[in-house]
């Protein structure tokens, strides 16, 4: 699947932020959206980890948004799962949990690096091909 160049990859916290009315980031996220209307795109881990922060109506709409491709979820290849394992073992020393894995994964298969996450200790120690860095956008 071929991304449009100006995308963004969205983690967790942000989409949270985006969808919650308790998350304190909440008009930060839906402010920069509004003034920077470029595509977002995620991968499943992500979207599973923000369906169980989400309850009720915030979640219908977080997964209206993914069934409308206002999100869009870009599936792992053959050998994504490879790769998270690869990079499990790289980072253990952080931790690591498997959505960020799958988001360097995604950032690799995409040459996508602009990421809008609220974790920016560990993004901003993690590389693509183990070279390139994060480039974290401010929106908060």
């Amino acid at each position: 699947m071929r991304v449009a160049r100006n995308t963004l990859i969205a983690d967790s916290g942000f989409l949270i932020a985006l969808f919650d009315a308790r998350e304190p980031h909440r008009v930060a996220a839906k402010a920069y959206l509004s003034s920077h209307p470029q595509p977002l795109l995620t991968v499943e881990a992500v979207v599973v980890e923000v369906t169980f922060f989400l309850a009720g109506a915030q979640r219908r709409a977080f997964l209206n948004a993914v069934a409308a491709a206002a999100l869009l979820v870009l599936p792992p290849q053959a050998n994504s799962h490879q790769r998270i394992a690869e990079l499990s073992a790289k980072y253990d020393d952080m931790a690591p949990d498997y959505a960020d894995l799958a988001l360097i994964d995604l950032a690799e298969r995409t040459d996508l690096n602009k990421i809008l996450t609220l974790d920016v200790q560990d993004f901003s120690l993690y590389r693509i091909r183990g070279r390139k860095c994060f480039d974290l956008v401010s929106w908060h």
